[in-house]
């Protein structure tokens, strides 16, 4: 059977659509054992490219550790931000999933997958386009401590933005599955600190 080029084209380009569009085979997402570990940060913040208040700094913060997974009951305590200040201090208090290994006995809290989160001008709402020098200390003073890891970033805070998102970052993190974020399932481990 002999196709002209004009029909195999065609066939092509009545396929394309089809083979483009339709969905990928879902991967199940793989649940591991994992409990809320309790952490208490401290950061300061140097020579930021704007001046915040208070009520700004603690907006992003909690804002940018809820979308990182943190559960909801987490605190931030902000000094040094009064009117003129460019070096604020930041404290955060709150809990994030951990992997933990399963036994036998109670302890698990819940069951959780990763997943990869992108923060960028927009997401979460709190970010602007003017926040890249203080997403980029973030990333530097509590990504770090978290051991979070981070895939991608563009922190380039200081070249001139193109058409798209002036910086993102993206990090792995845990989310929790199905009811994971109930503060009652709280395993209780030492407080996590940096050294």
């Amino acid at each position: 059977m002999k196709l002209h080029r004009s029909k195999l084209v065609f066939i092509l380009t009545a396929l394309t659509p089809l083979l483009v569009a339709s969905p990928a085979p879902a991967v199940p997402l793989t649940a591991q054992p994992a409990a809320w570990v309790p952490f208490d940060l401290s950061i300061n913040l140097h020579n930021l490219s704007r001046r915040y208040s208070c009520d700004e700094l603690r907006s992003k913060f909690r804002d940018v550790l809820l979308v990182l997974g943190a559960r909801p009951d987490l605190k931030v305590l902000i000094a040094r931000c009064e009117v003129g200040s460019r070096s604020p201090f930041v404290r955060v208090q709150f809990a994030m999933p951990e992997l933990v290994e399963r036994t036998s006995e109670r302890g698990v809290g819940m069951e959780a997958t990763t997943a990869i989160v992108r923060l960028e001008p927009g997401h979460p709402a709190s970010l602007y386009a003017a926040d890249c020098e203080l997403l980029r200390q973030i990333k530097d003073g509590l990504l770090a401590p978290l051991s979070r890891r981070v895939v991608s970033f563009n922190l380039a805070c200081s070249a001139p933005s193109s058409n798209g998102p002036r910086f993102n970052l993206s990090v792995q993190i845990l989310k929790p599955l199905d009811g994971g974020a109930r503060v009652a399932d709280e395993v209780k481990l030492p407080l996590k600190q940096p050294n």
